[in-house]
């Protein structure tokens, strides 16, 4: 928030002027627009640039360093058109495995992160009830899915590129899932992944009586408690890396209910 004194003969004025954040999120595809969704829908008075490094999808099977190398090269490039105040990494495996060279490398720049929600699902379900639908980066780096050895983990390192690939037609993936989760029977399921948000009825068909957790809305209340509300206004923009024929897919997927 900026304040503003002004002063002269005839009058005194003292006013406040609301500072609209620029927010960016980065994911590899769409899966950060799931959290882009609930983004605005929680804090309606951003704005917010959706980078879809579709180039680079998928993320889940790249190395750490090369993951590095290729966000903070994203964000150099991105912070010369738009000054972003916060970013958040709208990925797990990007989370995982470069939101500390991030902060490291723009101190002065809010990180969010996205996590798996692993400890509200813990909190209800024992952890051999619970199972974590992840990357291979994700199950390997993140701390809580290291820790908790009971948990039941399930790589889909294809499911983020065949989403991608079928998000007009999700439902085509329906014999995918049924065959990599055929034989397990959680309580609770685990999306640690964005893009598995897209996908998330249909792994409810399979798991009739699970419960889903993402992490969508502990994203959009960190960000809330980093903004000002008072703004009335808010801009959506949405940038791909790769094939810009894919760009109306992106926002169609945006403004799908």
């Amino acid at each position: 928030m900026t304040k503003l004194w002004h002063s002269d003969k005839s009058c005194a004025v003292f006013a406040y002027i609301f500072d609209m954040k620029n927010v960016l999120l980065i994911d590899s595809g769409s899966g950060g627009i799931n959290i882009l969704k609930k983004c605005v829908q929680v804090c309606p008075f951003c704005n917010f640039l959706m980078f879809c490094d579709d180039k680079n999808l998928p993320y889940g099977n790249k190395s750490k360093q090369l993951l590095q190398e290729i966000t903070l090269k994203n964000l150099q490039n991105i912070y010369q058109f738009f000054k972003f105040d916060i970013v958040i990494l709208a990925c797990n495996t990007l989370t995982s495995t470069c939101i500390d060279v991030c902060r490291k490398t723009f101190p002065d720049i809010v990180f969010i992160g996205t996590v798996p929600a692993i400890k509200p699902a813990l909190e209800k379900y024992k952890p051999e009830d619970v199972l974590l639908l992840a990357t291979e980066n994700t199950i390997k780096h993140n701390i809580l899915a290291r820790k908790n050895k009971k948990l039941t983990k399930k790589p889909l390192n294809k499911l983020a590129e065949l989403i991608d690939e079928n998000l007009d037609n999700l439902s085509v993936l329906k014999g995918y899932l049924t065959e990599e989760l055929q034989g397990l029977h959680p309580k609770a399921v685990v999306l640690g992944c964005t893009h598995y948000v897209a996908v998330a009825d249909l792994i409810k068909s399979i798991f009739k009586n699970a419960e889903i957790f993402d992490s969508a809305d502990g994203v959009a209340r960190r960000l809330k408690s980093f903004v000002d509300e008072n703004v009335e206004n808010f801009q959506v923009q949405i940038m791909i890396s790769g094939d810009e024929k894919q760009l109306p897919k992106f926002w169609w997927y945006f403004n799908k209910n």
